[in-house]
């Protein structure tokens, strides 16, 4: 059986086992060209990878993060409903 290339168009592109979106911290660099910051945003890049290792990426987080502002899952009853008929 042969299995169409096209398959692998919706995964991320990595460089390295880091996302080509990381690389894009290093245009702050461009914008204010100190040490500092080339090391600053290299650090990051390397902060991210190891969670990317643990399983933790940055879809990951953010996925976390909006079910944490969202709060708690939605019943799909009315208040009124869920206080004087459960």
């Amino acid at each position: 059986m042969k299995i169409c290339e096209w398959r692998d168009a919706g995964r991320r592109l990595e460089i390295a086992g880091i996302p080509v979106v990381l690389f894009a911290l290093y245009f702050a660099w461009f914008q204010w060209p100190e040490t500092s910051t080339l090391w600053a945003v290299t650090l990051l890049i390397i902060f991210f990878r190891i969670l990317s290792f643990f399983g933790f990426t940055i879809t990951v987080l953010w996925q976390r993060l909006i079910s944490l502002l969202r709060g708690r899952q939605l019943t799909g009853r009315p208040w009124w409903y869920r206080r004087f008929f459960e």
